[in-house]
């Protein structure tokens, strides 16, 4: 019996992740691309959930972005997108349910907010939120209270536990 090679097994994992969130091949391969950031700013969040999401994520223009993600998420056959599966412990299963349920925006300021905190520790409240809603301007361009925006994201994940 042959071994399943690494990247066969996370994309298994990652095919699971998509299913549970609801995404299928058609909807991910679409030229919309609020799509593409949700389901990168999902395995975001369910890899700092814990969950066996081998991606490693960088800061780009919409947020954490993982271009192995990307590799993967185009390259899915027909027989691993078949196979897929993961199991999701209850207590992520109830955030990620709130997550998913969000726009493509909601994310992308939560995922920024997370990274940079994450990678800023000792970074008060008030300077992320200005960095983000800095960093984030021409994107929240369309809110016209966009450093409240990015304050309520910020609460909901300090509610959630993810800050």
């Amino acid at each position: 019996m042959k071994t399943m090679s690494m990247d066969y097994e996370r994309k298994i994992l990652l095919i699971g992740f998509l299913k549970y969130i609801g995404f299928n091949r058609k909807k991910i391969m679409q030229e919309d691309i609020d799509n593409r950031i949700k389901v990168q700013k999902l395995v975001y969040f369910g890899k700092a959930l814990g969950l066996p999401l081998d991606y490693d994520f960088n800061l780009y223009l919409y947020g954490p972005y993982s271009s192995g993600l990307t590799k993967d998420y185009f390259n899915i056959s027909d027989e691993e997108w078949a196979n897929g599966k993961i199991d999701i412990p209850a207590n992520v299963s109830d955030l990620l349910k709130q997550l998913k349920g969000r726009d493509a925006l909601f994310l992308e300021i939560a995922a920024t907010l997370h990274s940079i905190k994450t990678a800023n520790p000792d970074a008060s409240e008030d300077l992320l939120i200005n960095i983000v809603t800095d960093i984030k301007s021409e994107r929240l361009n369309g809110k016209s209270e966009a450093h409240k925006y990015v304050r309520d994201t910020f609460n909901f994940l300090k509610k959630v536990k993810l800050l």
